[in-house]
């Protein structure tokens, strides 16, 4: 079997990783690589301090220094590192791609690596593209920012805001795939910076979608999507469900484990497709008893941090903190060990994303005996079955709140004995995913026919 060559955006050292699609890449990866003759070889951005190279078992790993400097992964969204950052990354993959030869299958991953689909696949290799995430389907989110008090609240997105109050919805997939064909002029125009981002990550989008020779999505209700808003990949898309990582064994939590509290975490990228601004407005809408019962951890660094997101997140953390009749621990950004310490002792998920396309926390959560009530966007809607879980509607965006604590209330009102039970059932649910499996769809797709 040849080598493989991987493009990334973000491959930390495994001990070190801590958000879904590094967490997705460094379980993948060694688990992949066990499976070849060959070599995997995974050329990615340098971010903060880690080391330019990596060697593991089968895999090893260079890592390219922009010419902007990325403190952490968040500082690679901002308008000014965006493009020279993956400008960077696109030229050492494909010199890395002439080096090994156009017999190399090519595994590019997330829409930031566009730019390298479109060359390596022009050049004649193939090119299997893995969307851990759509910027169509987050600019659909984003039109929608005005369509409810809730997001107008926590965001601070003028033109997001205009443009979808103007814009019909039923004529926004449609807008989203014109300004994805716009967006290597849009990218350039005089416009807000913000908007600009937009454009130039639309355009990414864009260039995977339509060059890839097959598209390899993170689950069949997220593959659905992205058939729905780029036609194009009909045909030449399949998707895989994730697996689950070794469980545990030191659960942590910040109160002393006491059985007659609903023990409830929420862990996440403190961004807007997260929908933590839903969960603290239902939360805040909970009767004195009921809260009486909750301790809530929040892990991910909720109100702290830089970057396009940085004002919704302190403005969530506000609402958090406001909670006074609930035990609120914001436990920043914690590493992703000490993360499934806390899922271990939790009793509950709280997972209000409004598109998330896995949501590889869901499979993290439930292996180690979490029940979740999560919005029925496409990762939940592929993992999460009742009783152990349970799915909000969240096609209205004015009822999304109100669903959330029908669940919550619901939830509180088991005995611990239910909870239990339903614990064990979730741990069984994951049993049934695996990063075996993952890895041979990933080949198969990588070998082709």
């Amino acid at each position: 079997m040849a080598d493989i060559l991987a493009v990334v955006p973000h491959f930390p050292s495994p001990a070190h990783s801590a958000d879904g699609q590094a967490n997705y890449l460094t379980q993948l990866v060694p688990i992949l690589a066990s499976k070849l003759d060959g070599h995997l070889h995974v050329v990615a951005l340098r971010i903060g301090e880690q080391s330019a190279h990596e060697d593991g078992d089968g895999w090893s790993v260079t890592r390219i220094q922009p010419t902007v400097t990325l403190d952490d992964i968040f500082a690679l969204y901002l308008p000014g590192a965006l493009r020279p950052a993956l400008s960077a990354l696109r030229d050492a993959a494909v010199a890395r791609a002439v080096q090994m030869g156009r017999s190399t299958p090519v595994w590019c991953h997330g829409y930031e690596t566009g730019e390298v689909v479109s060359r390596l696949a022009s050049a004649g290799h193939r090119v299997i593209a893995v969307p851990h995430y759509s910027v169509g389907v987050e600019t659909l989110h984003d039109l929608a920012l005005g369509d409810d008090a809730t997001r107008t609240d926590a965001f601070d997105s003028p033109w997001a805001t205009r443009i979808g109050q103007v814009w019909p919805e039923s004529l926004r997939p449609m807008g989203v795939r014109w300004a994805s064909r716009l967006g290597r002029w849009g990218r350039d125009m005089p416009l807000p910076a913000a908007i600009k981002t937009q454009f130039a990550k639309l355009d990414l989008e864009r260039q995977l979608v339509a060059n890839a020779t097959s598209l390899v999505a993170v689950g069949p209700s997220f593959e659905a999507e992205i058939n729905a808003l780029y036609p194009c990949t009909v045909g030449r898309s399949r998707s895989v469900i994730a697996g689950f990582p070794t469980v545990t064994d030191s659960p942590c939590w910040p109160w002393p484990m006491d059985d007659s509290k609903r023990r409830v975490v929420m862990v996440g990228r403190p961004t807007g497709q997260k929908g933590w601004d839903y969960a603290a407005a239902a939360l805040a809408s909970l009767s004195t008893s009921e809260t009486a019962q909750l301790e809530l951890t929040l892990i991910g660094g909720l109100g702290t941090g830089e970057g396009p997101y940085s004002q919704y997140s302190r403005r969530v953390a506000q609402a958090f903190q406001d909670l006074d009749q609930i035990n609120v621990h914001n436990a920043g950004a914690l590493t992703h060990p000490e993360t499934l310490s806390h899922m271990l002792a939790a009793d509950l998920l709280l997972f209000p994303s409004v598109f998330e396309p896995l949501g590889l926390v869901l499979l993290e959560a439930m292996s180690h005996g979490c029940c979740v009530i999560a919005s029925d966007a496409a990762g939940p809607a592929d993992l999460i079955r009742a009783p152990w879980g349970q799915t909000v509607p969240f096609s209205d965006p004015t009822r999304r709140v109100d669903g959330l604590a029908e669940r919550i209330r619901t939830f509180l009102s088991l005995d611990r004995h239910m909870v239990t039970e339903h614990q064990d059932q979730a741990r069984q649910a994951a049993e049934s995913c695996s990063w075996s499996r993952c890895a041979d769809v990933h080949i198969e797709a990588l070998m082709g026919p």
